[in-house]
């Protein structure tokens, strides 16, 4: 007997796994059927467990996670900016009090009270209250009887009649709070893509451990069953240092799967928080299932909508959109720059307790306040330098635009033609695993009757189980492809789209 010889035997007495001898005891006729049944139905998924689907994954990150709650405090911020500017057509009211008394002599008292109304078109209403008492005062300060009321108003003439500081901060805020708005669309799209392609890792790892999971059970079984046959004299020793070697490297695959399937489920839990602000772990026995996220390719005929909705609604583009606004805003009050400085001011005054209509026309012929400023610089060297880099803002921020346009339509290209070409694939892997299946089972009758060897069994198998863990990473694949045509077209609905 060779040593070859010598080493099958051995291991044919003496080498079994812990807990399951061999020998000459014979396979009991479960296991027998259990073989043939396990080699011939292919692969099976362990389905125990709880479905934990992507939709109730996304709900609890999408209300707990912290970026989430970060998103919401950009657009809160945003909108507390845009309240800040309104705070310049906040009516405004003052009053000031300012006595001297020296020597017991009374010099003057003066109280002045004043209530300014901000007008959306650039104009100021004032409504206001004088009064003046003591012996030594500036004569233009003198009011009769129980003081003076007057009520007037300011316009801008020239520079900043279309336009002027608050018109254009608020006008900048509202592009702020647009682009604050989109910021957190973004974010919270960034964090969907994110968990959605970790959720479809998480899917594969689980599948990839229970297909190496059901290869080992297949092995295994192959081996008693090979030390069986050669018990019998019906297979050559040898056979039995084969099957023990393709158990051994099954072993391998597993381990390395619950490794992976391990980091997995760390990174999706890293999602996972509870609604007190603290990480929370994986429900019980929960498992991944591909419900609820949408499978099929995208309809050709709405090709064209998606590519309008990502120009439309993506929010990277929304936020350069913002950023064109706001340097139009500038731009406009840079023009204003290059308009002379103007201002009137006309108030009627009326004395406080008088019976006669304020706004009659006679008196106020006799009683009023009118005022007529005016200012120009004669070169505009530094209004023309703010009207020229304004300009080149806005161009800038224009071209941006443009360019970021293209790049949306081609990512919700490519996002949308991923999706498409997946279900393809998807389709043709499907029939690759039936293909191998039949293989390995006709294999699986002719190592029955002696035609073919474990080693070729071995080979068909295992094209079995890669065939298979390849349409699964395909299936995890569409978490992804959607999530991506998702953060696209800036519509998270996308991924659970079922159209």
């Amino acid at each position: 007997m060779t040593a070859t010889w010598r080493l099958a035997a051995l291991l044919l007495l003496g080498t079994a796994l812990p807990g399951r001898p061999v020998g000459a005891q014979a396979m009991s006729a479960a296991d027998s059927a259990r073989l043939r049944t396990s080699a011939l139905i292919g692969i099976v998924v362990d389905t125990s467990g709880t479905p934990f689907t992507f939709p109730a994954f996304v709900d609890v990150v999408l209300a707990n996670h912290p970026v989430a709650q970060q998103a919401r405090l950009v657009s809160e911020q945003a909108r507390a900016e845009l309240r800040q500017a309104w705070g310049a057509f906040d009516p405004k009211l003052m009053a000031s009090w300012d006595q001297k008394r020296y020597a017991g002599t009374e010099y003057f008292k003066y109280f002045d009270a004043e209530l300014k109304l901000p007008l959306p078109i650039g104009a100021d209403v004032t409504l206001a209250f004088d009064r003046t008492m003591g012996r030594y005062f500036n004569p233009d300060r003198r009011t009769v009887g129980n003081g003076t009321f007057s009520a007037g108003i300011s316009l801008p003439l020239g520079q900043r009649i279309i336009t002027d500081e608050r018109r254009t901060a608020l006008r900048q805020a509202r592009a702020a709070r647009d682009a604050g708005d989109a910021d957190r669309i973004g974010i919270l799209n960034k964090l969907l893509f994110s968990s959605a392609k970790d959720y479809g890792t998480w899917y594969e790892m689980w599948r990839r451990r229970a297909i190496a999971q059901e290869g080992e059970a297949l092995a295994d079984f192959r081996l008693r069953a090979v030390r069986q046959r050669v018990a019998n004299g019906e297979s050559a020793p040898i056979d039995t240092v084969e099957a023990l070697l393709e158990l051994q490297r099954r072993q391998v695959t597993r381990f390395e799967t619950e490794a992976a399937f391990y980091v997995a489920t760390l990174n999706l839990m890293a999602y996972l928080w509870d609604d007190a602000g603290r990480p929370a772990a994986l429900p019980e026995n929960a498992k991944p299932v591909l419900d609820g996220i949408g499978r099929g390719g995208i309809d050709s005929l709405r090709l064209d909508g998606l590519l309008a909705l990502a120009t439309r609604r993506n929010p990277d583009l929304l936020k350069v959109q913002a950023k064109v606004q706001q340097a139009e805003a500038e731009r406009l009050l840079a023009t204003q720059g290059l308009i002379p400085l103007a201002e009137a001011k006309l108030a009627g005054l009326a004395e406080r307790g008088s019976d006669a209509a304020f706004f009659n026309r006679e008196r106020l012929d006799n009683n009023y306040k009118a005022a007529l400023t005016f200012s120009t610089p004669l070169l505009f060297l530094k209004e023309s330098g703010k009207f020229a880099a304004t300009g080149a803002k806005l161009e800038f921020q224009e071209f941006e635009r443009d360019r970021l346009r293209r790049d949306v339509e081609f990512d919700a290209r490519a996002a949308i033609f991923e999706l498409s070409n997946l279900q393809r694939l998807l389709d043709r892997q499907a029939a690759n695993v039936r293909n191998a299946r039949l293989l390995r089972d006709a294999e699986q009758v002719r190592f029955e009757n002696g035609e073919s060897t474990l080693l070729i069994l071995n080979l068909r198998e295992r094209l079995v189980l890669d065939e298979a863990t390849k349409l699964a990473a395909l299936e995890a694949k569409v978490a992804s492809a959607r999530g991506a045509l998702a953060l696209a077209t800036g519509d998270r609905t996308l991924i659970t789209d079922q159209r």
